[in-house]
């Protein structure tokens, strides 16, 4: 971005207008009680203003008006520095641009009105010497008109910072389960224009997407706000009918990501625990693998992401002796493993999958039972192999 111009030039004036003008400084305290009246009178947002700090309003116009007819009589720049600070303060008490713009014109116009009405007998000035402090009236306002714009345009970028820095902060304490009072609850759906009840649902996905869930369901028609953790992009989304869940799968299968979604909870409050239970349905998708997967559409898969620890530990008991194993015959037999249960306990189809002979899955098997003692054929057998192999899937 260039920076704004921070002063306009002044050519020097006739001697009878310097005079003039050092007259009007003179007047500076009556001028400016004219200006703040005549800016009330047309317009309204002024009007205002001078009902509720009319000495405020009388300090901007004499500052002002101080600094250009300053730089009338001494021929030199004039400094711009406190027009943009009059239009940052006007721009944060919500007066619009339109109209700054039209009472510096105003300004303007009464400035140069108020020098041709000093010029009398036996002071005659012919036209040719009226140009000069006609066209540089015009060129302060414009150069006042560049700036204003500008430093509106900074308040904008700075409020538009500081909404999102708090809108931030919000789901931050929306998440993390730090709100706990009914009003705290309804500030933050009104802050994330989000329904006060729901259901919603919470949404965690990995980073590496483009576009990534947030842009996907932010584009359609769900309310939802997200937040971008270190570790996951997180979302809450409002889905008051059974078509927006279904809307949203839809959504987040479109990404090339591993995503988890929460069951629907009932409202806001709910928000910290759904968002534990999106964390651990995107754990049961092992590392690398992508798509999408809602908590306990995998009941085994999701008691192994959900304690870990546990987990891991019941995998080193039961499979103890098959990981001891060099990694070559290890890996071999714990891919059979997962081929078996994928296919059903199918040998034939397990062997489809691996591109080997049934009787080869057969013995890999049988090693498999002889090493664990786990007895296939058995329910509790099948029950304690598949938590074993679900852990060492996921924790890989």
């Amino acid at each position: 971005m260039v920076a704004p111009t921070t002063t306009v030039p002044v050519v020097p004036l006739p001697a009878e207008l310097v005079e003039i003008v050092r007259g009007q400084l003179h007047r500076l305290p009556e001028l400016a009680d004219q200006l703040a009246s005549l800016l009330g009178e047309k317009d309204e947002f002024y009007r205002r203003l001078d009902a509720t700090s009319p000495r405020e309003l009388r300090k901007v116009c004499e500052v002002n008006l101080a600094r250009a007819f300053d730089a009338f009589i001494e021929a030199r720049e004039v400094d711009l520095e406190t027009v943009r600070k009059t239009g940052r303060a006007q721009a944060r008490l919500g007066i619009p641009l339109s109209a700054v713009l039209r009472a510096f014109r105003i300004a303007g116009t009464f400035a140069y009105e108020g020098i041709i009405d000093r010029v009398a007998p036996p002071r005659v000035l012919t036209p040719e010497q009226l140009i000069p402090v006609n066209a540089m009236v015009w060129q302060i306002i414009d150069a006042f008109s560049d700036v204003i714009a500008d430093a509106y345009t900074e308040v904008a970028t700075e409020s538009a910072r500081y909404d999102e820095k708090a809108r931030l902060a919000v789901v931050d304490g929306l998440i993390e389960g730090r709100f706990t009072k009914p009003e705290e609850f309804e500030d933050a759906a009104r802050v994330l224009q989000l329904p006060t009840t729901g259901p919603f649902v919470v949404v965690y996905a990995d980073l590496d997407a483009d576009p990534g869930p947030s842009h996907v369901v932010a584009s359609g028609t769900l309310r939802s706000v997200w937040r971008r953790l270190p570790d996951g992009e997180v979302g809450v989304v409002a889905v008051g009918r059974s078509a927006d869940l279904r809307a949203l799968r839809k959504a987040l299968e479109s990404t090339a990501v591993a995503v988890g979604v929460s069951p629907p909870v009932s409202g806001l409050p709910l928000v910290p625990a759904a968002l534990s239970r999106a964390r651990i349905a995107r754990a049961c998708l092992a590392a690398g693998e992508t798509g999408v997967i809602g908590f306990g559409e995998r009941p085994v898969s999701t008691l192994v992401a959900g304690a870990p620890k546990l987990a891991r530990e019941l995998a080193t008991d039961v499979l103890a002796e098959l990981l001891g194993l060099p990694v070559a015959e290890r890996d071999v037999l714990l891919c059979t493993l997962h081929a078996w249960f994928a296919e059903h306990g199918s040998a034939r189809d397990a062997a489809e999958r691996l591109f080997v002979h049934p009787n080869t899955v057969r013995y890999r098997i049988r090693r498999v039972q002889e090493l664990t003692g786990r007895d296939l054929g058995d329910p509790k057998g099948i029950a304690e192999l598949y938590l074993a192999v679900e852990s060492v899937r996921l924790c890989e």
